[in-house]
Protein backbone atom coordinates (compact mmCIF):
# COMPACT_ATOMS: atom_id res chain seq x y z
CA UNK A 1 0.00 0.00 0.00
CA UNK A 2 1.50 3.56 -0.87
CA UNK A 3 2.35 5.97 2.39
CA UNK A 4 1.28 9.01 2.63
CA UNK A 5 4.55 10.53 1.84
CA UNK A 6 4.83 8.70 -1.29
CA UNK A 7 1.35 9.87 -2.25
CA UNK A 8 2.31 13.58 -1.56
CA UNK A 9 5.39 13.43 -3.91
CA UNK A 10 2.73 11.72 -6.84
CA UNK A 11 0.47 14.83 -5.98
CA UNK A 12 3.06 17.85 -5.94
CA UNK A 13 4.85 16.40 -9.14
CA UNK A 14 5.11 18.43 -12.31
CA UNK A 15 4.83 16.65 -15.57
CA UNK A 16 5.89 18.06 -18.95
CA UNK A 17 5.16 16.75 -22.90
CA UNK A 18 7.51 17.97 -25.51
CA UNK A 19 6.81 15.29 -27.60
CA UNK A 20 4.30 16.32 -30.24
CA UNK A 21 3.29 19.49 -28.40
CA UNK A 22 4.15 21.27 -25.32
CA UNK A 23 1.90 21.28 -22.03
CA UNK A 24 2.26 20.82 -18.27
CA UNK A 25 0.53 19.62 -15.68
CA UNK A 26 0.84 20.52 -11.99
CA UNK A 27 -0.74 17.76 -9.17
CA UNK A 28 -2.84 16.40 -12.07
CA UNK A 29 -4.40 19.89 -13.69
CA UNK A 30 -3.14 21.80 -16.31
CA UNK A 31 -0.51 24.56 -16.34
CA UNK A 32 -2.03 27.31 -18.64
CA UNK A 33 -0.05 30.56 -19.09
CA UNK A 34 -1.48 34.15 -20.02
CA UNK A 35 -2.16 35.18 -23.72
CA UNK A 36 0.35 37.81 -22.89
CA UNK A 37 2.93 35.61 -21.94
CA UNK A 38 5.84 36.41 -24.67
CA UNK A 39 7.71 33.84 -27.16
CA UNK A 40 10.81 34.38 -25.36
CA UNK A 41 9.19 33.33 -21.88
CA UNK A 42 7.95 29.71 -23.60
CA UNK A 43 11.06 29.20 -25.47
CA UNK A 44 13.19 30.21 -21.94
CA UNK A 45 10.92 27.57 -20.28
CA UNK A 46 11.42 25.10 -23.39
CA UNK A 47 15.15 25.39 -23.38
CA UNK A 48 15.66 25.06 -18.89
CA UNK A 49 13.13 21.54 -19.11
CA UNK A 50 15.44 20.32 -22.52
CA UNK A 51 18.20 20.73 -20.14
CA UNK A 52 16.96 19.63 -16.76
CA UNK A 53 18.37 19.34 -14.29
CA UNK A 54 21.83 20.24 -15.02
CA UNK A 55 21.11 23.76 -17.15
CA UNK A 56 22.64 25.36 -19.52
CA UNK A 57 25.37 27.79 -19.71
CA UNK A 58 23.69 31.29 -19.59
CA UNK A 59 26.00 31.97 -23.03
CA UNK A 60 24.29 29.72 -24.27
CA UNK A 61 21.17 30.08 -23.58
CA UNK A 62 21.26 34.05 -24.84
CA UNK A 63 22.76 32.46 -28.57
CA UNK A 64 19.76 30.46 -28.21
CA UNK A 65 16.89 33.03 -27.35
CA UNK A 66 18.73 36.21 -29.50
CA UNK A 67 20.61 34.32 -32.29
CA UNK A 68 19.21 35.67 -35.07
CA UNK A 69 17.93 39.03 -33.49
CA UNK A 70 20.97 42.05 -33.19
CA UNK A 71 20.07 43.49 -29.75
CA UNK A 72 22.68 45.32 -28.30
CA UNK A 73 22.45 43.97 -24.61
CA UNK A 74 20.93 41.01 -24.91
CA UNK A 75 22.11 39.84 -21.59
CA UNK A 76 19.58 42.84 -20.17
CA UNK A 77 16.67 40.84 -22.20
CA UNK A 78 17.98 37.47 -20.75
CA UNK A 79 17.70 39.43 -17.27
CA UNK A 80 14.10 40.92 -17.89
CA UNK A 81 12.49 37.90 -19.11
CA UNK A 82 13.42 35.76 -16.04
CA UNK A 83 12.61 38.72 -13.25
CA UNK A 84 9.51 38.77 -15.68
CA UNK A 85 9.09 34.62 -15.14
CA UNK A 86 8.49 34.73 -11.36
CA UNK A 87 5.19 36.61 -12.10
CA UNK A 88 4.40 34.24 -14.81
CA UNK A 89 4.57 31.28 -13.05
CA UNK A 90 2.40 32.61 -9.56
CA UNK A 91 -0.48 33.69 -12.70
CA UNK A 92 -0.67 29.82 -13.69
CA UNK A 93 -1.13 28.55 -9.91
CA UNK A 94 2.35 27.10 -9.49
CA UNK A 95 3.48 27.59 -5.73
CA UNK A 96 5.73 31.21 -5.09
CA UNK A 97 9.20 29.96 -5.99
CA UNK A 98 12.27 31.05 -7.57
CA UNK A 99 12.17 28.75 -10.50
CA UNK A 100 14.88 29.96 -12.82
CA UNK A 101 17.77 30.02 -10.83
CA UNK A 102 21.24 31.69 -12.39
CA UNK A 103 24.57 30.36 -10.25
CA UNK A 104 28.12 30.33 -11.39
CA UNK A 105 27.06 31.34 -15.20
CA UNK A 106 24.74 28.39 -15.35
CA UNK A 107 20.90 28.99 -16.06
CA UNK A 108 18.68 25.65 -14.52
CA UNK A 109 14.94 24.79 -13.61
CA UNK A 110 14.91 24.86 -10.04
CA UNK A 111 11.82 23.96 -7.91
CA UNK A 112 10.87 21.65 -4.34
CA UNK A 113 8.65 19.50 -5.77
CA UNK A 114 9.82 16.80 -8.35
CA UNK A 115 9.52 17.37 -12.52
CA UNK A 116 9.00 14.53 -15.15
CA UNK A 117 9.69 15.65 -18.19
CA UNK A 118 9.15 13.15 -21.38
CA UNK A 119 12.53 14.01 -22.74
CA UNK A 120 14.31 13.38 -20.03
CA UNK A 121 12.73 10.14 -19.71
CA UNK A 122 13.08 9.30 -23.45
CA UNK A 123 16.59 10.21 -22.89
CA UNK A 124 17.57 7.63 -19.98
CA UNK A 125 15.51 4.85 -21.27
CA UNK A 126 17.93 5.06 -24.79
CA UNK A 127 20.52 5.06 -22.21
CA UNK A 128 19.68 2.30 -20.31
CA UNK A 129 18.57 0.05 -23.72
CA UNK A 130 21.69 0.75 -24.97
CA UNK A 131 23.44 -1.06 -21.88
CA UNK A 132 21.20 -4.01 -21.93
CA UNK A 133 20.66 -7.28 -24.04
CA UNK A 134 18.82 -10.31 -25.00
CA UNK A 135 14.51 -9.88 -23.45
CA UNK A 136 15.43 -6.80 -20.91
CA UNK A 137 16.46 -5.21 -24.03
CA UNK A 138 13.25 -5.55 -26.01
CA UNK A 139 11.37 -4.62 -23.10
CA UNK A 140 13.13 -1.69 -22.74
CA UNK A 141 12.98 -0.70 -26.48
CA UNK A 142 9.21 -1.10 -26.15
CA UNK A 143 9.11 1.33 -23.03
CA UNK A 144 11.31 3.87 -24.56
CA UNK A 145 9.29 3.47 -27.86
CA UNK A 146 6.54 4.45 -25.95
CA UNK A 147 7.22 7.62 -25.07
CA UNK A 148 8.01 8.87 -28.35
CA UNK A 149 4.44 10.29 -29.07
CA UNK A 150 5.57 12.93 -31.87
CA UNK A 151 8.37 15.49 -32.86
CA UNK A 152 10.17 17.10 -30.11
CA UNK A 153 8.27 20.87 -29.84
CA UNK A 154 6.79 21.36 -33.97
CA UNK A 155 5.58 25.13 -32.99
CA UNK A 156 8.93 25.62 -32.91
CA UNK A 157 10.68 23.89 -35.18
CA UNK A 158 12.41 26.73 -37.04
CA UNK A 159 14.50 27.22 -34.35
CA UNK A 160 17.94 25.92 -34.65
CA UNK A 161 18.18 24.92 -31.16
CA UNK A 162 15.13 22.98 -31.73
CA UNK A 163 16.21 21.16 -35.05
CA UNK A 164 19.17 19.83 -33.22
CA UNK A 165 17.46 17.77 -30.51
CA UNK A 166 14.24 17.00 -33.24
CA UNK A 167 17.45 15.57 -35.36
CA UNK A 168 18.89 13.12 -32.36
CA UNK A 169 15.17 11.98 -31.04
CA UNK A 170 14.57 11.15 -34.34
CA UNK A 171 17.76 9.45 -34.48
CA UNK A 172 16.88 7.46 -31.32
CA UNK A 173 13.34 6.81 -32.56
CA UNK A 174 14.20 5.36 -35.65
CA UNK A 175 16.58 2.78 -34.41
CA UNK A 176 14.38 1.81 -31.99
CA UNK A 177 11.41 1.51 -34.43
CA UNK A 178 14.07 -1.02 -36.45
CA UNK A 179 15.36 -2.97 -33.45
CA UNK A 180 11.99 -3.40 -32.06
CA UNK A 181 10.62 -4.38 -35.14
CA UNK A 182 12.69 -6.96 -36.34
CA UNK A 183 12.19 -8.75 -32.39
CA UNK A 184 8.37 -8.64 -33.44
CA UNK A 185 8.72 -10.13 -36.71
CA UNK A 186 11.13 -12.43 -35.53
CA UNK A 187 8.29 -13.56 -32.94
CA UNK A 188 5.84 -13.37 -35.72
CA UNK A 189 3.73 -10.75 -34.21
CA UNK A 190 2.73 -8.68 -36.86
CA UNK A 191 -0.37 -7.22 -35.64
CA UNK A 192 1.60 -5.24 -32.71
CA UNK A 193 4.14 -4.76 -35.63
CA UNK A 194 1.56 -3.45 -37.74
CA UNK A 195 0.97 -0.77 -34.81
CA UNK A 196 4.56 0.07 -34.63
CA UNK A 197 4.64 0.96 -38.55
CA UNK A 198 1.68 3.27 -38.11
CA UNK A 199 2.39 5.30 -35.13
CA UNK A 200 6.23 5.79 -37.44
CA UNK A 201 4.27 6.17 -40.79
CA UNK A 202 1.84 9.02 -38.71
CA UNK A 203 4.83 10.28 -37.02
CA UNK A 204 6.97 10.98 -40.22
CA UNK A 205 4.17 10.17 -43.12
CA UNK A 206 7.40 11.03 -45.94
CA UNK A 207 10.14 8.69 -44.66
CA UNK A 208 8.51 5.52 -45.90
CA UNK A 209 7.68 4.02 -43.56
CA UNK A 210 4.67 2.75 -45.30
CA UNK A 211 6.60 0.32 -46.96
CA UNK A 212 7.12 -1.59 -43.48
CA UNK A 213 3.64 -1.21 -42.95
CA UNK A 214 2.82 -3.00 -46.49
CA UNK A 215 4.96 -5.79 -45.30
CA UNK A 216 2.38 -6.36 -42.15
CA UNK A 217 -0.71 -5.99 -43.72
CA UNK A 218 0.55 -8.47 -46.75
CA UNK A 219 1.67 -10.71 -43.61
CA UNK A 220 -1.62 -11.08 -41.92
CA UNK A 221 -3.50 -11.08 -45.39
CA UNK A 222 -5.18 -7.80 -45.12
CA UNK A 223 -5.22 -7.29 -49.07
CA UNK A 224 -7.97 -4.95 -49.07
CA UNK A 225 -5.71 -2.92 -46.50
CA UNK A 226 -2.78 -2.98 -48.09
CA UNK A 227 -4.63 -1.17 -51.32
CA UNK A 228 -5.90 1.51 -49.86
CA UNK A 229 -2.73 1.90 -47.83
CA UNK A 230 -1.34 2.36 -50.83
CA UNK A 231 -3.81 4.10 -52.85
CA UNK A 232 -3.63 6.92 -49.75
CA UNK A 233 0.30 6.86 -49.89
CA UNK A 234 0.40 7.53 -53.14
CA UNK A 235 -1.91 10.54 -53.03
CA UNK A 236 0.25 11.74 -49.96
CA UNK A 237 3.46 11.90 -52.07
CA UNK A 238 1.77 13.18 -54.98
CA UNK A 239 -1.36 15.23 -54.59
CA UNK A 240 -0.94 16.68 -51.19
CA UNK A 241 3.03 17.43 -51.41
CA UNK A 242 2.20 18.97 -54.30
CA UNK A 243 5.28 18.28 -56.44
CA UNK A 244 6.20 15.76 -58.91
CA UNK A 245 7.39 12.88 -57.59
CA UNK A 246 10.57 11.59 -58.27
CA UNK A 247 12.54 8.37 -60.28
CA UNK A 248 13.25 6.73 -56.56
CA UNK A 249 9.78 7.71 -55.32
CA UNK A 250 7.71 6.29 -58.44
CA UNK A 251 10.60 3.18 -58.06
CA UNK A 252 9.34 2.84 -54.58
CA UNK A 253 5.97 2.62 -55.29
CA UNK A 254 6.58 0.27 -57.77
CA UNK A 255 8.11 -2.17 -54.80
CA UNK A 256 4.63 -1.47 -52.89
CA UNK A 257 2.58 -2.29 -55.58
CA UNK A 258 4.46 -5.64 -56.07
CA UNK A 259 3.67 -6.57 -52.25
CA UNK A 260 -0.11 -6.51 -52.77
CA UNK A 261 -1.12 -9.74 -53.95
CA UNK A 262 -4.81 -10.46 -54.02
CA UNK A 263 -6.49 -13.98 -52.73
CA UNK A 264 -7.66 -16.41 -54.43
CA UNK A 265 -11.03 -14.85 -55.95
CA UNK A 266 -14.00 -15.91 -58.34
CA UNK A 267 -15.00 -13.55 -61.16
CA UNK A 268 -17.61 -12.49 -59.38
CA UNK A 269 -15.97 -10.66 -56.62
CA UNK A 270 -13.20 -9.15 -59.49
CA UNK A 271 -16.91 -7.43 -60.94
CA UNK A 272 -17.57 -6.05 -57.58
CA UNK A 273 -14.27 -4.49 -57.13
CA UNK A 274 -14.17 -3.17 -60.82
CA UNK A 275 -17.77 -1.74 -60.86
CA UNK A 276 -16.92 0.79 -58.49
CA UNK A 277 -15.40 2.96 -61.34
CA UNK A 278 -16.93 1.75 -64.38
CA UNK A 279 -19.81 4.03 -63.96
CA UNK A 280 -18.06 7.34 -63.97
CA UNK A 281 -18.61 9.60 -67.09
CA UNK A 282 -16.25 12.08 -68.71
CA UNK A 283 -12.19 12.10 -68.10
CA UNK A 284 -10.90 9.08 -65.50
CA UNK A 285 -8.61 10.70 -62.69
CA UNK A 286 -5.99 8.31 -61.90
CA UNK A 287 -3.00 8.98 -59.29
CA UNK A 288 0.18 9.27 -60.47
CA UNK A 289 1.74 6.26 -60.93
CA UNK A 290 -1.28 4.67 -62.55
CA UNK A 291 -0.99 7.52 -64.75
CA UNK A 292 2.37 6.75 -65.86
CA UNK A 293 1.58 3.49 -66.61
CA UNK A 294 -1.47 4.25 -68.75
CA UNK A 295 1.43 6.29 -71.17
CA UNK A 296 3.66 4.02 -71.07
CA UNK A 297 0.89 1.36 -72.22
CA UNK A 298 -0.27 3.65 -74.61
CA UNK A 299 2.98 4.60 -76.41
CA UNK A 300 3.33 1.01 -77.00
CA UNK A 301 -0.29 0.66 -78.68
CA UNK A 302 -0.20 4.20 -80.19
CA UNK A 303 1.32 2.27 -83.75
CA UNK A 304 -1.05 0.03 -83.56
CA UNK A 305 -4.35 1.80 -83.05
CA UNK A 306 -3.34 4.18 -85.70
CA UNK A 307 -4.15 6.96 -83.38
CA UNK A 308 -2.09 10.15 -82.23
CA UNK A 309 -1.94 10.77 -77.91
CA UNK A 310 -1.13 13.98 -76.84
CA UNK A 311 -0.05 15.09 -72.97
CA UNK A 312 -1.84 18.09 -72.36
CA UNK A 313 -0.63 20.13 -69.17
CA UNK A 314 -3.34 22.41 -67.88
CA UNK A 315 -1.72 25.35 -65.72
CA UNK A 316 -4.13 27.08 -63.14
CA UNK A 317 -2.67 31.04 -61.77
CA UNK A 318 -4.17 33.91 -60.83
CA UNK A 319 -5.99 36.49 -63.23
CA UNK A 320 -2.71 38.03 -64.63
CA UNK A 321 -0.50 35.09 -64.63
CA UNK A 322 0.95 34.95 -60.95
CA UNK A 323 0.91 31.88 -59.06
CA UNK A 324 -1.56 31.35 -56.05
CA UNK A 325 0.13 31.83 -52.98
CA UNK A 326 -3.20 31.53 -50.59
CA UNK A 327 -2.95 27.54 -50.27
CA UNK A 328 -6.63 26.97 -48.89
CA UNK A 329 -7.76 29.63 -52.08
CA UNK A 330 -5.68 26.97 -54.47
CA UNK A 331 -7.07 23.83 -53.36
CA UNK A 332 -10.63 24.67 -53.23
CA UNK A 333 -9.32 26.15 -57.01
CA UNK A 334 -7.77 22.92 -58.10
CA UNK A 335 -10.99 20.95 -56.99
CA UNK A 336 -13.21 23.31 -59.73
CA UNK A 337 -10.75 22.86 -61.79
CA UNK A 338 -10.70 19.00 -61.34
CA UNK A 339 -14.16 18.42 -61.72
CA UNK A 340 -14.22 20.59 -64.78
CA UNK A 341 -11.73 18.85 -66.31
CA UNK A 342 -13.73 15.26 -65.70
CA UNK A 343 -17.11 17.23 -67.16
CA UNK A 344 -15.14 18.58 -70.65
CA UNK A 345 -13.06 15.29 -71.62
CA UNK A 346 -14.04 12.50 -72.84
CA UNK A 347 -14.58 9.22 -70.99
CA UNK A 348 -11.53 7.54 -72.93
CA UNK A 349 -9.34 10.26 -71.62
CA UNK A 350 -7.33 9.84 -68.28
CA UNK A 351 -5.88 12.51 -66.04
CA UNK A 352 -3.51 13.48 -62.68
CA UNK A 353 -2.41 16.20 -60.29
CA UNK A 354 0.67 17.08 -62.07
CA UNK A 355 1.50 19.66 -59.25
CA UNK A 356 -0.03 21.82 -56.19
CA UNK A 357 -1.48 24.53 -59.73
CA UNK A 358 -1.06 21.53 -62.69
CA UNK A 359 -3.16 18.79 -63.82
CA UNK A 360 -2.29 16.26 -67.02
CA UNK A 361 -4.18 14.84 -69.73
CA UNK A 362 -3.61 12.22 -71.50
CA UNK A 363 -5.91 12.49 -75.17
CA UNK A 364 -6.58 9.88 -77.38
CA UNK A 365 -7.01 10.50 -81.42
CA UNK A 366 -6.10 13.87 -81.21
CA UNK A 367 -3.94 15.90 -82.99
CA UNK A 368 -1.68 18.60 -80.74
CA UNK A 369 -3.32 21.20 -83.15
CA UNK A 370 -6.95 20.10 -82.18
CA UNK A 371 -5.84 20.72 -78.30
CA UNK A 372 -6.33 24.07 -78.61
CA UNK A 373 -10.32 23.72 -79.45
CA UNK A 374 -10.48 20.87 -76.61
CA UNK A 375 -8.61 23.36 -74.33
CA UNK A 376 -11.19 26.34 -75.41
CA UNK A 377 -13.80 24.38 -74.34
CA UNK A 378 -12.71 23.66 -70.96
CA UNK A 379 -11.72 27.12 -70.21
CA UNK A 380 -15.66 28.61 -71.54
CA UNK A 381 -16.75 26.23 -69.10
CA UNK A 382 -14.29 26.69 -66.39
CA UNK A 383 -15.78 30.48 -66.76
CA UNK A 384 -19.26 29.71 -66.80
CA UNK A 385 -18.94 27.27 -63.36
CA UNK A 386 -19.81 29.46 -60.45
CA UNK A 387 -17.12 30.04 -57.64
CA UNK A 388 -14.28 29.39 -60.36
CA UNK A 389 -11.59 32.09 -60.07
CA UNK A 390 -8.08 32.58 -61.63
CA UNK A 391 -6.71 31.81 -65.04
CA UNK A 392 -6.31 28.22 -67.46
CA UNK A 393 -3.55 28.19 -69.89
CA UNK A 394 -2.02 25.21 -71.48
CA UNK A 395 0.89 23.33 -73.26
CA UNK A 396 0.53 20.19 -75.49
CA UNK A 397 3.01 17.99 -76.81
CA UNK A 398 2.29 14.46 -78.54
CA UNK A 399 3.28 10.91 -76.21
CA UNK A 400 5.47 9.93 -78.72
CA UNK A 401 7.73 13.07 -78.83
CA UNK A 402 7.80 13.20 -74.74
CA UNK A 403 8.82 9.57 -74.77
CA UNK A 404 11.72 9.99 -77.10
CA UNK A 405 13.05 12.88 -75.28
CA UNK A 406 15.24 11.71 -72.68
CA UNK A 407 14.54 13.03 -68.93
CA UNK A 408 11.29 14.30 -69.95
CA UNK A 409 8.09 14.69 -68.13
CA UNK A 410 6.76 11.78 -68.01
CA UNK A 411 9.38 9.08 -68.28
CA UNK A 412 11.27 9.21 -65.00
Amino acid sequence: MEDKNTQSVRDNKMTVQMFGGFSMEYQGNPITFARSSSTKFIQLLQILLLNYPQGIAKEQLIDALYDRESGVNNNKNLNNVIYRAKKQFAGAGLPEEDYVVLENGICRWNSSFPVEIDVVRFEKKVEETLAAEGVMRKVLLEEAEILYTGELLPAFASELWVIERQLKYKKHYEQIVRELGAYLKEDGEYNRLLTLYRKAAKIYPYDQWQQMEMDCLVSIKDFKGAHELYRNTVRLYCEDLGGIPGQEIVTWFCEMESQMINPVASFEEIQENLSSGATSEGAYYCLYPSFLDICYLLAREEERIDKSICLMLINLTGIRGEEITNLEKLETQMEFLKSVIKKTFRRGDKFTTYSKSQYIVVLIGITEQSCAIAFARLRQRWKQTEGTSGELSFAVKSLARMLDQEGCGVRR
